[in-house]
This record gives structure tokens, C-alpha cells and sequence, in this order.
């Protein structure tokens, strides 16, 4: 939902280097070896409820799920107590700038029990590297879905690139590609997928010329087209084969007319179009006074959990609030409990994810408060808020039979928890223990990638500085 930009001679380059090859990953190594978990309330996310029993883990994947009494031999295993504990799958943040964060984040977001991300946006070469690193166990992070850059309309791009480096931190020449026309789209969108991006993110678009080609350019590619909201009827939406729309509606579906709204409602529900509202970023800054934001920011210093380079572009967008934006906040949360209502009515599928990049929501820690947010603006169960960032967020990227459940056979992401979250929400913050990949990281563990991201090289220095053209 921020401002960004790009050059058309530097997207041209951008672009040019798009080309290049781009090595094949290293599979990701099996995890400790084999892992029991034993008598532990299994919320399998197959069906609403618990089931007490025990996990096995091996080779990093699951091989058992069910009752205690039927659990295979397991000699060796390291073993886990899950007695008053409950185990639930891996969570999901459907929308991340990890780029934003930094790479000290991404241990972070694991030791939040965040074993996946759809990343929405950044520097393509070191989402690359990153998620190179992670697949061969280099790196300690969540499994990483990539849009690469930004697609940006041609003018608004041009525009941006020419805002003072002093007035924007994000180095929008390595994030952000304008696609002007037609033409740029079949181009750029080749160029993209040949350095083997997962999806592409659109945030401004031409015309709708341009908006078809884009999604006529990822069909052709395989890719799912991703992105804000357009200006364009809900029959150019699935023309386009846009699979998910970000953020809450600008401007509320309220301001359409009610058959207009109607219409645009079931055809999202018709073209399968999911929803992914970032509820976290209107609640995080909307809500706050200025002074409870500002000293959010200091708060965030002192701990030393944010990057240096992720703390100057929050003072960056702490310097644009003002009492119109904060009241337009405050406006965005009233309409979207309305459009999310209609939207669960229509049966049109809504996904956790937390625009984390933007104030104040912090890497792990937002997704957490999204799921709440949920429940409490969006009316969901605690089951259904659940399936968002789990089952439902798996399926919505095409990973449903890898994961998003606790069953034999899917991946062994999972995430131990010293609480119900079926009870009480907000449970989903109580981590004993995460499995990532099959590979455990017990509260010891989790603590040390706590300090380890406390004392990275990227908490005390922008390691991301925007380098002027010349």
C-alpha cells in the first residue's frame, strides 16, 4: 500500500539482467532425523476440533498422525512431551516484503511459527540467494514464494523513480518494473519468469489493455497474477486470471452501487478470487495516536529486532501520518468489516497475511495479530482464522498437498503451542517449539535466533541503501 517506483532506462536494465540463468536449488536437506511428538492435542486442520495423540516425524516429513496406541516404532526418535500442549500446522503469511525486513527477519518469522511466506514484492536477486540459501539449509528461514519485483503502471513508476532518495528509503530501482504497455508486459513478464519467480504482484496498472496483457502474459508463463484491487469490472478481474486481491478495498465496496456491488461480489466468489485484506496494517497504524506510533518505533530500536534499514522507512511513513490519514484508517476498518462480511457470505475464500514492510507490523508477530483480527473484524471462527493461515493459504498457493494439514505424508512443518487457539485465539503466540522442514527448533532454539537477530549485521547497518541514478 506504499509508494513506489522505477525508471524506464532502469527497468530496461532490470529487466536485461532478468534474463540471466538462474541455478538450479539445492533440495532442502532432511531436518533432525526423526521426531516424536507424544500425546499432544492434534488440531490436523482436516476438520474442526482436537484429537489427542501423537506426531512422528521423519526424514522431514510426517509419517504418523493419530492415536497414541498405533504409533510406529520410533527408537532413536527425540522425543517431545506434548501433554496440555497442542500442535497445529506451519503458519502462512499470504503477504510479506521481506526484502523490507531484512535477511535478519527471516529467522525471526520462524520463531514465530511462520514456516511459509508469499513474498509480494523486493529485490529479486537477494530473494533469490535468500531462498537458495534456505532450500540447502544455509539459512535459518520460512519457505519462500516470490513475486520478485513490483509491476508498476509506466507513469506511476516514472514518477516515483523521481522522488529525492532523501524522501524515500526503499531502493526502488532494484524492486520496481513499469509496464507502460502491452507490449512491456509480454517482455517483462518473460523476462521475470525465466529467473523462476513463483507468482507476479501487480500494484498499478496502465489501462485495462495493459492489465489483460499482463494476465495473458503470466497464462502463458504458468504464473498466478497477484495484486491490489483494480479499476477494471469484475469480468476484466477473471479475464485477467487475477488469483488473489491484497488489502482491504480502496474505496470501500460501499461506495459502489448496491446491484454493481452485488455483482462484483459473486463474481470474485464465480472466478475463484481470494481475498487478502492485511487487516494488521489498518489496525497497527490507523488506530494509534502519532505519539503511540513514534514511540512503537523507539521501542522496536531499543530491542533490536528491526533492521536499520526497515527502521528508516518506518520514520519515513511515521512522517506521513496526519489527523486526514489517521481518520481515513479509522474509515478503511467500519467498511472492511462490511465488504468481509458480504465477501464470507459469497463464499469468497479470505487469506492471513500481514504487509509486513509497513509500520509497525512486526515480522512474525503481525501474523499473529492478523489472525485475530479475523475473528474479530471479519467474524471468523478461530477454526476458520486457522484455515486462512494454514489450509486455506496452502491451497491458494498450490502447496495443499505439501501442506496447511498434520497428515502422514505432507511436509513437516509444524508449530507446538502451550495453548488452545480453538479456545482462545491469541494462543497462537504461546510457541513452545516449531518444526521447519522437518527440522526442530525447541525454546532453546527459538531463543537463539532471537539473539542471533539481535546481534546480525543488519540491525546496525542499512545493508539496503537506495543508490542514486546518475
Amino acid at each position: 500500500m506504499r509508494r513506489c517506483a522505477v525508471g524506464a532506462a532502469v527497468a530496461t536494465a532490470l529487466t536485461a539482467a532478468l534474463v540471466t540463468g538462474l541455478p538450479a536449488q539445492s533440495p532442502r536437506p532432511p531436518g533432525d532425523a526423526t521426531i516424536l511428538i507424544r500425546d499432544v492435542g492434534i488440531i490436523a486442520m482436516t476438520r474442526p476440533g482436537v484429537a489427542t495423540g501423537s506426531v512422528l516425524v521423519r526424514d522431514g516429513r510426517i509419517q504418523y498422525a493419530g492415536p497414541a496406541n498405533a504409533t510406529p516404532a520410533s527408537e532413536g526418535a527425540h522425543v517431545i512431551d506434548g501433554r496440555g500442549r497442542f500442535l497445529v500446522p506451519g503458519l502462512i503469511d499470504m503477504h510479506t516484503h521481506v526484502s523490507k525486513t531484512r535477511a535478519s527477519a527471516l529467522g525471526l518469522l520462524v520463531s514465530a511459527g511462520v514456516t511459509t511466506v508469499r513474498d509480494m514484492g523486493g529485490d529479486h536477486e537477494e530473494l533469490l540467494r535468500w531462498r537458495s540459501e534456505i532450500s540447502a539449509g544455509r539459512r535459518v528461514g520460512p519457505r519462500l514464494r516470490i513475486a520478485g519485483p513490483y509491476l508498476e503502471s509506466g507513469r506511476n513508476a516514472d514518477r516515483q523513480h523521481r522522488t529525492p532518495v532523501a524522501e524515500m528509503a526503499e531502493p526502488v530501482e532494484r524492486t520496481r518494473i513499469g509496464v507502460a504497455t502491452p507490449a512491456d508486459a509480454d517482455r517483462i513478464i518473460a523476462a521475470v519468469a525465466a529467473r523462476g519467480v513463483d507468482h507476479l504482484k501487480i500494484r498499478t496498472t496502465q489501462d485495462r489493455d495493459t492489465y489483460l496483457a499482463i494476465g495473458a502474459a503470466a497464462r502463458r508463463h504458468g504464473l498466478r497474477l497477484t495484486g491490489h484491487a483494480q479499476p477494471f469490472p469484475i469480468d476484466d478481474v477473471i479475464a485477467a486470471g487475477q488469483a488473489t486481491i491484497e488489502h482491504v478495498f480502496v474505496p470501500s465496496l460501499e461506495a459502489r452501487p448496491a446491484a454493481e456491488r452485488a455483482a462484483y461480489i459473486d463474481g470474485l466468489a464465480r472466478g475463484h478470487v481470494d481475498v487478502v485484506p492485511t487487516l494488521v496494517v489498518i489496525e497497527r497504524i490507523g488506530v494509534p495516536s502519532a505519539d503511540a506510533l513514534a514511540g512503537a518505533v523507539r521501542e522496536a530500536t531499543a530491542g533490536r529486532m528491526l533492521s536499520a534499514f526497515l527502521l528508516a522507512d518506518w520514520r519515513e511513513q511515521l512522517a506521513e501520518q496526519d489527523a486526514d490519514r489517521q481518520r481515513l484508517y479509522g474509515q478503511l476498518q467500519a467498511s472492511a468489516r462490511r465488504d468481509l462480511g458480504r465477501l464470507r457470505a459469497a463464499g469468497v475464500r479470505i487469506l492471513a497475511g500481514t504487509d509486513v514492510g509497513v509500520l509497525n507490523a512486526f515480522p512474525g508477530r503481525a501474523l499473529h495479530e492478523e489472525i485475530a483480527l479475523l475473528v474479530r473484524d471479519a467474524g471468523m471462527t478461530a477454526y476458520e482464522a486457522l484455515q486462512a493461515s494454514t489450509i486455506n493459504a496452502a491451497a491458494s498457493l498450490g502447496l495443499d498437498r505439501e501442506l496447511g494439514t498434520i497428515e502422514a505424508g505432507k511436509g513437516a512443518d509444524l508449530v507446538l503451542l502451550d495453548g488452545n487457539p480453538l479456545q482462545d485465539v491469541s494462543q497462537v503466540s504461546r510457541i513452545a517449539a516449531v518444526i521447519a522442514a522437518g527440522r526442530l527448533f525447541d525454546r532453546a532454539a527459538l531463543d537463539r535466533i532471537r539473539h542471533e537477530v539481535s546481534a546480525a549485521p543488519d540491525i546496525a547497518v542499512n545493508d539496503w541503501p537506495r543508490v542514486p541514478e546518475r
